[in-house]
């Protein structure tokens, strides 16, 4: 019985060395159809996102303030965290894309953070739909960046803008990178094809109405219908966009248009120019300030407004961006309304608009 016991012993440590030797006889050639790649990458799990460890990133305090009814520190307790996965880079006129690195960021995303913080709008009495709101998110060097409250609440994916506590590299398993994380805990925005919005170490949020100039409200205006868009930035008057019934300067984008109040409206599709494409020399899409600060309140003949973030218009990771859309009857909502194909609510699409309005915060 002993000797049969060794016996097998023998055999087992003989067919491991044999595997063993087997493996590295392989025809190099050959071990790289098994692997796929000249440097196998060592697998854990599928996702290419997870293959490296978190860095903690070291948290602060953060208060919410501004036009919010009860305003007050966050107790991040109350909170669980997401994910995002993001290509940093950056981008100048003159070099070109500079790349910063890939990363994955795990933390709080700014939809559940100020969800609790209920809005109440100072100007609420006259316009009473919160999407002329935006955010001021400030650190603790003073630098800030500004978000509209649509790009946060109303958007057909949220969760994309968040105060990162942890990140981790996203790395190729073919070339050697070294993607620097950093100590502190920051803003990101998955949207944003520049990252000119990252912002470390915040410390306050002020949610704020649009209050540069008054839009007189009259909801019996007739007809609805405005005649050119004039374009003022920091108050300056820079173009006049003029109807261009050209179709084939068109953009088509079809829609299942859902209001907040109503819900959905028939609309076969929403076709126009794109907005980039009928600014003059003056728009920068990628400049970094206009970027980081930058809102544009669009207006309407009837006064009816909303805000977008300059760079939820000009700086978009899915390239999707919006249009002035040309009613069917122009008389009845023309000749423009700004449509964005990334909205979930139709409410931010404003008909018959008079004048774009860029300014900085």
């Amino acid at each position: 019985m002993q000797n049969h016991s060794s016996i097998i012993r023998i055999l087992v440590i003989l067919f491991m060395v044999l595997s063993f030797c087997g493996c590295n006889l392989l025809p190099e050639s050959l071990a790289d159809a098994i692997s796929g790649a000249s440097k196998p990458m060592a697998q854990d799990g599928n996702s290419l996102f997870h293959q490296t460890d978190e860095v903690s990133l070291k948290p602060g305090e953060l208060e919410i303030t501004g036009e919010v009814k009860n305003p007050g520190k966050v107790n991040l307790k109350n909170h669980y965290k997401r994910e995002v996965m993001i290509k940093e880079s950056l981008y100048d006129d003159e070099t070109g894309i500079h790349f910063i690195g890939a990363y994955r960021y795990r933390g709080y995303s700014l939809f559940d953070l100020l969800h609790p913080f209920n809005h109440d709008k100072k100007n609420a009495e006259i316009f009473r739909p919160a999407i002329d709101l935006y955010v001021i998110i400030e650190n603790d060097l003073a630098e800030s960046v500004v978000f509209s409250w649509s790009e946060i609440f109303h958007t057909n994916i949220p969760h994309q803008i968040m105060i990162a506590t942890e990140a981790a590299p996203i790395v190729p398993y073919r070339r050697e990178v070294d993607y620097q994380i950093g100590e502190k805990w920051r803003v990101v925005a998955a949207n944003d094809l520049f990252a000119y919005r990252v912002l470390e170490n915040p410390v306050k949020i002020t949610v704020h109405s649009f209050d540069k100039k008054d839009y007189i409200i009259d909801r019996d205006f007739e007809p609805m219908y405005s005649p050119e868009i004039t374009v003022l930035m920091n108050e300056k008057h820079v173009q006049t966009i003029l109807p261009d019934t050209d179709k084939d300067n068109y953009t088509r984008y079809h829609s299942s248009f859902y209001g907040m109040g109503m819900g959905y409206h028939a609309a076969r599709y929403f076709q126009g120019p794109l907005l980039h494409k009928v600014m003059g020399d003056y728009l920068k899409p990628f400049d970094p300030e206009w970027n980081r600060n930058g809102l544009v309140c669009f207006a309407s003949v009837d006064g009816y407004r909303a805000i977008y973030s300059y760079s939820e218009l000009f700086n978009r990771t899915d390239q999707v961006f919006p249009i002035l859309a040309v009613p069917d009857n122009p008389m009845d909502g023309g000749f423009y309304r700004i449509f964005h194909p990334a909205e979930f609510y139709a409410d931010r699409s404003v008909k018959s608009v008079k004048e774009m309005y860029f300014f900085k915060e």
